[in-house]
């Protein structure tokens, strides 16, 4: 299951959806039925789960747009049984089990309740059964095992209960890279589609295991706009959060933080100029950012700016500017803007 949720992690849902489908994905993962419908706009033609359930929308969306929801209490389990009669046709759910996420699944000592329940409900399938891991990437902690334990007891609990889910799912991409032995026919793949994923936390002394062949697929670029030279001393940007501590030459790009490029790396982030590295100087804002171009030989108006990616021997990653501001990659590469222009390049 290719999870492409937030704008596919921001690198544009439609294209990476139609890409993937050609590649072989047999599932995607969604949290609205608003990102569903676009992929469904588009010609994907894969089931689709909403990995958030059905909140506001129309449950005959369910139908007409061939959606898998999640289902995490008994509290729909009527609306959606109504909704299949009226329309005549089944829905398929997946049901979501909390083994200690503690967001949206259904406590396991209401297991029972809830498929008594359900069996007393005509036009509804339990197609799957899932949970989803806190802390996959953690190999010294013991909630995943916990987890584990307690998805194992609830699979065990809901076939004694004589339902056999087609479709059985833990893993995501930190549990893939981390070779979590779950249960599962199943894999929910997000972060990694994108070459990313959070760094194992390991216990001393053990070898991590060999690390899945991933990159990142985004480079986020912008240009010079504007370069000036300026006398030491001279202040930079909103509320002066710099001021200049030589001659120097600065560089004007057109992109801010209604782009993704977080405020907080102001006067800490960097990005590539020609091969070499200028920092950002004053508060980055809106729309535009300041560069110290001083020591990029032959700068010049044009030239090309690397805000994430890769140019020579100079990289700037999502984990970097992350752990930099006290974030998560992914939250890096979810915040690029829709205005920042998306151009794909086969490789």
């Amino acid at each position: 299951m290719a999870v492409v949720k937030a704008d596919a992690y921001g690198h544009g849902a439609v294209t990476i959806a139609r890409t993937l489908a050609q590649a072989g994905a047999e599932w995607f993962g969604v949290a609205t039925v608003e990102e569903a419908l676009e992929l469904r706009a588009a010609g994907v033609k894969q089931p689709i789960l909403l990995l958030g359930g059905l909140y506001m929308s129309d449950p005959a969306h369910l139908i007409e747009y061939r959606l898998t929801p999640t289902l995490s209490s008994t509290a729909r389990l009527d609306t959606y049984s109504e909704c299949a009669r009226r329309l005549g046709k089944n829905i398929e759910f997946h049901l979501k089990v909390d083994t200690g996420m503690g967001r949206l699944g259904l406590p396991p000592d209401r297991l029972k309740t809830f498929v008594e329940h359900y069996r007393e409900l005509p036009g509804l399938e339990m197609k799957g059964l899932f949970t989803h891991l806190a802390s996959a990437e953690d190999l010294v902690a013991s909630q995943t095992e916990d987890q584990a334990a307690g998805f194992e007891k609830a699979l065990r609990q809901v076939r004694e209960l004589g339902i056999s889910p087609e479709w059985v799912h833990v893993a995501n991409s930190a549990g893939l890279a981390a070779r979590w032995p779950f249960p599962e026919n199943l894999v929910r793949i997000g972060a990694l589609l994108y070459g990313y994923c959070l760094p194992l936390v390991l216990p001393h002394g053990k070898q991590a295991p060999d690390p899945p062949q991933v990159e990142p697929i985004l480079t986020l670029k912008s240009r010079v706009v504007y370069l000036k030279d300026v006398p030491t001393g001279t202040p930079l940007g909103y509320g002066a959060a710099f001021h200049t501590r030589r001659r120097s030459r600065i560089a004007t790009v057109p992109v801010g933080y209604a782009d993704g490029l977080s405020r907080a790396l102001s006067n800490r982030g960097w990005a590539i100029v020609r091969g070499s590295v200028a920092r950002i100087v004053g508060n980055i804002s809106m729309d535009l950012t300041l560069l110290d171009a001083t020591d990029v030989p032959g700068v010049d108006i044009g030239d090309e700016i690397i805000l994430l990616g890769q140019s020579g021997n100079c990289s700037i990653t999502a984990l970097e500017i992350a752990d930099l501001v006290g974030t998560v990659p992914y939250e890096v590469l979810c915040s690029i803007g829709k205005r920042v222009p998306r151009i794909y390049v086969d490789s």
